[in-house]
């Protein structure tokens, strides 16, 4: 392997690293506030991606159609929480009530899959590039060729982080999501609007895998039934980075990212398998995550 070819491959699994963290942190921040995670996360990537194809194919400028997917996304957390999680409160003191959440998310999940099967049929689809030249645009520096939609993602993923930091720790709004995670009860005696909070933080979660469905389209080619391993590696991405931090599984997210390229790159035949078994190693000696004590959880 060359030095060109492993800066490559990092590149490559750093970008897609990012979009595991990206929906990882859709998990945390409902997992904070309410103790509950939409299981359907990868499939609303999924749909934001299937959405991005409809609106550029429609012939819409990008700029156009990204705001409308992470709008329309917005929405769909909206729905999902009204419909699949907040009716569920009433019936929590039940055998099933505490977990039926799991049933109903996933149940919204393989909705949502069988819908965009119905519209775009089975096949892999190609989508369109946001940058002018595609997957062929490449940017050369120190004799290493980067591909720029490669460099979008990562730049665009980590804009988003910094932003969702900042929206969650230093907000007035994220005082009250880390407010109502601390006692619910407690935030509604101190005038929070608990119950728009809890649907708050399903929105967000929602556009964030909206933005992340926006970014997928540059690094692989789509099918309906991509959302279920995106999901299972932003939940092993969160384990690894400590679900308690934000800035633990953005990280954890680039280095099992990173570590897949290389794998795969070794490996082609069983690459995804290495990272997976060397993510469970970690959970297995230390099941709070590698940077779970740099930021406590609230509760």
């Amino acid at each position: 392997m060359t030095f060109a070819t492993l800066i490559q491959l990092m590149i490559g699994g750093i970008a897609s690293g990012s979009i595991y963290a990206l929906v990882a942190l859709g998990l945390y921040v409902t997992h904070l506030t309410v103790d509950k995670v939409n299981f359907g996360q990868g499939d609303f990537m999924m749909v934001g991606a299937f959405l991005l194809l409809s609106t550029r194919a429609a012939g819409l400028p990008p700029l156009v159609c990204v705001p409308l997917v992470i709008l329309a996304l917005g929405l769909l957390g909206w729905a999902l929480e009204r419909v699949a999680i907040r009716p569920l409160e009433r019936a929590r003191r039940s055998p099933l009530g505490s977990y039926s959440w799991i049933l109903t998310t996933a149940g919204v999940a393989f909705i949502l899959q069988n819908v965009i099967e119905l519209v775009h049929g089975r096949s892999v689809q190609h989508p369109t590039p946001l940058l002018p030249g595609g997957h062929d645009a490449i940017v050369h520096m120190m004799g290493v060729g980067f591909a720029l939609e490669e460099l979008l993602v990562v730049g665009a993923v980590a804009v988003l982080v910094a932003a969702f930091y900042f929206f969650v720790f230093r907000s007035r709004w994220g005082s009250s999501i880390l407010a109502v995670a601390f006692n619910p009860e407690a935030s509604s005696l101190l005038g929070v609007n608990t119950p728009a909070i809890k649907t708050g933080v399903f929105v967000l979660a929602s556009m964030l895998a909206g933005a992340a469905g926006v970014l997928i389209g540059t690094l692989i080619t789509l099918h309906p039934h991509i959302g279920l391993i995106f999901t299972i590696k932003a939940l092993i991405v969160a384990a690894v980075g400590g679900f308690s931090n934000p800035v633990g599984i953005f990280v954890g997210g680039l280095l099992f990212g990173v570590a897949e390229s290389l794998s795969n790159y070794a490996d082609s035949s069983f690459g995804d398998l290495y990272p997976l078994i060397g993510a469970l190693f970690v959970i297995a000696i230390k099941p709070s995550g590698l940077f779970a004590e740099r930021a406590a959880h609230v509760r």
